[in-house]
């Protein structure tokens, strides 16, 4: 890996950099005997290394090699001067190791159909150097070559122009290959290709061909084994980790899937494009938490980008949602706050409604309220007709304790859009809240209406009934009882339960109770007929109830007839 080493970061864009702008005026300018018949030009630029001059000595001594083992007719290894004259054109410093990008530009703009990547290092014992020879056309595709070690710098490049003469034995079998599959001729393509792979077994470039015209041709098993056979001898090998991806896609085998995209993010920790790309695919498998580490050393080492503070920002949001363990979860969701703070103030665009949406649930999860309303508040003000944002805005005041405002928030939300099913379902729940049952009621019918999904309605009047249900009994107040019935018999004509129909005869028993009670003591006919009507509906209800509370609903059902002569014994006397 590089990452220790020194390298020039990328200056421009592929297509944009000096070097590919200075490429027609050269070409154009080439001498007539540059034209001649001779064989591929390779480019040795500066090699990688913690040590510059040792960059530039090794890459001099690699050329030096390579010409005395090679003629003009085979090979021509492009002059030092030759390259140093468009680096200094384009800008460049010509004792530096150029980016990937910058390479692939130089060899076009030199007329390289080959170059050399690598790297040398000083070693207790001489050095070492580690290299791959690179097709132009391609800088993803490579043969990697063996690593040449030696007491004396020219000896190890002397290994390296072998090992570079030796690699280039696949590139005419290669080209044909690559230019049926061009073509769309695949069967032709694999033929070429099997055939140099017959005395050449661990050419690399020419492999990824193979597996290319195998994919073509839809022949899944072949791409897995000729990708696997590549990957091994060269773990960098994108192409074939790439390919190796989306054969275990197809064969819908994620643990193999997430193997490879793991392999594929080692490959080359310093290819941005290539990060997020597997960051993406880790995401859409729903494995985000293991794209945290990724995305992490991509802030650490790209401080400020926007594109890579967005990426991050949903991995972290992603993996949160995910996490089951309450504080890790927090930490996660903690991560992504603090990365969605720094993405708005680098790149002001990106406070949209969906992220002002995203970041004050953020806040509302890890249970910071006032936090989340801070952030609702602002987004509201910035984006006033947002259905969402006044949705979250109504459920952030609503857990902070402010219920007037989140009154008028959840009111606003319903308002915009009437089709929104968690706003009535938010409404509702802070209208109980400020004690608004008749209002609570009005809700749920209204979401009805407009397409609410009648179970989830139940289960909230259940909810308001239940606790209704609850007050009674810790009040004894025959409305608290009332106020359930209402509630429970709407859950129940929303969706019938047996929870619903065992409360509703418990209220109605104890409103009954109540009822029978006073109206002797008030000689109420209105009373003793409440009485009377109650006791029928517990008696209507309690044995569906009994499925599921078959004790409570035995004793309830055996004391209602020992109030019923009492009763009738009131209506008669008290209704004339």
């Amino acid at each position: 890996m590089f990452t220790d080493l020194e390298v020039i970061p990328l200056k421009a864009r592929i297509g944009k950099s000096g070097l590919s702008l200075g490429l027609l005026t050269l070409l154009a300018a080439a001498p007539l005997a540059a034209q001649s018949k001779t064989g591929d030009r390779v480019m040795i630029p500066t090699l990688q290394s913690a040590d510059k001059d040792l960059g530039v000595q090794a890459a001099e001594a690699i050329r030096n090699q390579l010409t005395k083992q090679t003629n003009l007719r085979d090979l021509v290894v492009v002059p030092k001067n030759d390259i140093n004259n468009s680096l200094i054109s384009s800008g460049y410093s010509t004792t530096e190791a150029l980016a990937p990008g910058d390479a692939k530009a130089l060899a076009t703009l030199v007329r390289a159909p080959q170059y050399l990547e690598g790297t040398v290092a000083r070693t207790p014992t001489g050095y070492k150097i580690d290299a791959r020879l690179i097709i132009t056309r391609d800088m993803t595709k490579g043969q990697i070559l063996a690593s040449a070690q030696a007491g004396k710098l020219d000896d190890a490049a002397s290994q390296v122009a072998r090992e570079i003469k030796d690699a280039r034995k696949q590139l005419p079998a290669e080209e044909q290959c690559h230019n049926n599959v061009v073509q769309g001729k695949y069967q032709e393509a694999v033929a070429a290709a099997r055939q140099g792979l017959s005395g050449n077994p661990n050419a690399n470039i020419l492999g990824i061909c193979l597996a290319e015209a195998y994919n073509a041709l839809k022949n899944q098993d072949s791409v897995v084994a000729v990708a696997e056979r590549v990957s091994a001898s060269d773990p960098r090998n994108t192409p074939a980790l790439k390919m190796l991806a989306e054969a275990y896609r197809a064969r819908n085998d994620t643990t193999k899937r997430l193997e490879v995209l793991s392999r594929l993010a080692a490959a080359d920790p310093t290819n941005i494009r290539l990060l997020q790309d597997v960051v993406n695919e880790y995401a859409a498998m729903g494995h985000a938490p293991q794209a945290i580490p990724l995305v992490r050393d991509l802030l650490q080492n790209n401080p400020g980008d926007p594109q890579l503070l967005n990426l991050a920002w949903l991995v972290y949001l992603n993996a949160a949602g995910l996490d089951t363990v309450p504080a890790s979860r927090t930490a996660t969701y903690e991560a992504a706050i603090n990365v969605g703070l720094e993405l708005a103030r680098v790149d002001t665009s990106a406070a949209t409604a969906d992220y002002y949406t995203r970041l004050a649930a953020a806040y509302s999860t890890i249970n910071q309220p006032q936090k989340a309303s801070e952030i609702a508040s602002i987004a509201v003000k910035k984006f006033p007709n947002d259905p969402k944002l006044s949705l979250i805005t109504a459920n952030s005041l609503y857990k902070s304790g402010q219920l007037q405002q989140a009154l008028d928030a959840a009111k606003r939300a319903v308002a915009a859009d009437t089709k929104n099913a968690q706003g009535y379902y938010l409404l509702a729940t802070i209208q109980g809240a400020l004690n608004q049952y008749d209002d609570v009621i009005g809700t749920i019918n209204t979401a009805k209406m407009n397409g609410g999904d009648p179970n989830v309605l139940s289960q909230l009047a259940l909810q308001q009934g239940s606790n209704a249900f609850k007050a009674g009994q810790a009040s004894k107040d025959r409305a608290d009882f009332q106020r359930a019935i209402k509630f429970l018999q709407l859950s129940d004509q929303l969706q019938s339960s047996v929870d619903a129909k065992f409360l509703l005869g418990a209220s109605a028993f104890s409103v009954g109770q109540s009822a029978a009670t006073d109206a002797n003591e008030k000689k109420s006919c209105d009373l003793a007929r409440t009485a009377r009507d109650m006791f029928n509906l517990a008696s209507m209800n309690l044995p569906a109830g009994g499925q599921k509370f078959p004790t409570e609903a035995a004793q309830l059902l055996t004391a209602i007839p020992q109030f019923t002569p009492a009763v009738d014994s009131e209506v008669k006397r008290f209704c004339k």
